[in-house]
């Protein structure tokens, strides 16, 4: 490895999915596009990196490893990186005798691995988002390299970058698919352990999804509010009937045992790895927004954005159902209460949204 010079965290080269996360299908694609690419081109040595912060990581190597001291996962300083320069503009992306580059001969990286010559890509997938850079490089300098070798080196980058694309569709569909089971193992114990719950569970989904579009969320974080509105009332199942179907108010004590539900919920769904990551909305979907809700007193922005949506349109739905212990509040009644506890107990622009919607979609109560 070279000697590590100041890292410099390279702020415009942003890469959201990790290319660590490779699988040994994808592997073999890139390594025989990097060889074909370092075969046709007379170099030594080519790779598929990403930047990391401060680093510019190697994530397939190959080539001469040994003769350039690099493997798999090996990292750069990203201020001392032939790649990052080539992304932001501020080196061409074939230079076929770096001492003659004014924008990398006095790099250290260029005299550590005595880099004679260098070709690179970026690497795009096909809605646009930036992957990293495809790259060759040679200890002695390439006469011939040009423009037509960086078109080369971009076909074979537009192929690895397809095959990224699809491994990438593929892990979403299946953890789609593996969320989608555990949802409905879930739902399905819900709805054995108490009807109204399940019933109310999925009343709550359609307020809650209409709410967080009227917020203008993004799609995936629409798909957790409408997950946590499905399961936010799961801890219920370990309540005891005596509680959970009591016919009228329950007693202090049986309200400890009561708020132990999010809680429970969380846990529950902690265990199953395709949901994991809903636990902490599930677990503070009854914090209040002026932090005198349960069970950890979170308060303002600590509340997950899919707890706030949740609780808000939970209460309103409850207090225009039936109970066995009252009957349900008028709708004008239940938004003055949202109202008169905005700020308090339910985030202003919950409320707000949820109002709106109620006022131009009877058919959601």
């Amino acid at each position: 490895m070279p000697k590590e010079g100041a890292a410099v965290t390279v702020t415009t080269l942003e890469i959201p999915d990790a290319l660590s996360e490779i699988d040994a299908e994808a592997r073999v694609v890139i390594a025989n596009a990097l060889n074909l690419a370092r075969e046709r081109l007379d170099m030594e040595i080519a790779w598929l990196a990403e930047f990391d912060g401060p680093r510019k990581v190697l994530r397939v190597v190959e080539g001469d490893t040994a003769g350039w001291d690099l493997q798999d996962d090996s990292w750069l300083p990203a201020a001392e990186s032939y790649c990052a320069r080539m992304l932001d503009g501020r080196i061409p992306n074939a230079i076929a005798d770096t001492a003659a580059e004014p924008g990398v001969r006095d790099l250290p990286v260029t005299e550590n691995l005595r880099i004679g010559a260098y070709i690179g890509v970026p690497l795009i997938l096909h809605d646009g988002e930036l992957r990293g850079a495809f790259c060759c490089l040679k200890h002695t300098p390439v006469r011939d390299l040009d423009d037509r070798d960086v078109r080369v080196m971009e076909v074979l980058a537009r192929l690895v970058a397809d095959e990224l694309g699809f491994r990438q569709s593929l892990r979403r569909i299946r953890a789609q698919e593996a969320r989608d089971a555990s949802l409905q193992a879930l739902l399905a114990a819900l709805q054995v352990r108490d009807d109204y719950t399940s019933d109310h569970s999925h009343a709550v989904v359609d307020l809650a999804v209409a709410v967080a579009r009227r917020l203008g969320l993004a799609d995936e974080e629409i798909t957790d509010v409408e997950q946590v509105a499905l399961l936010h009332d799961l801890g219920k199942v370990g309540i005891p009937d005596a509680i959970l179907r009591k016919p009228g108010p329950l007693t202090d004590e049986e309200w400890e045992v009561m708020r132990t539900h999010p809680a429970v919920g969380a846990d529950i769904v902690g265990q199953l790895e395709a949901l994991a990551h809903l636990r902490p909305a599930i677990r503070a979907e009854h914090e209040r927004w002026d932090g005198t809700g349960y069970p950890d007193r979170l308060a303002g922005e600590e509340i997950p954005v899919p707890s706030r949506i949740t609780l808000t349109c939970d209460a309103f739905h409850a207090m225009v159902s039936d109970r066995p212990y009252r009957t349900a509040m008028p709708r004008d009644a239940a938004v003055l209460e949202l109202r008169r506890c905005s700020g308090a107990m339910f985030w202003p622009d919950a409320v707000d949204a949820l109002v709106a919607e109620l006022d131009g979609a009877h058919h959601l109560v």
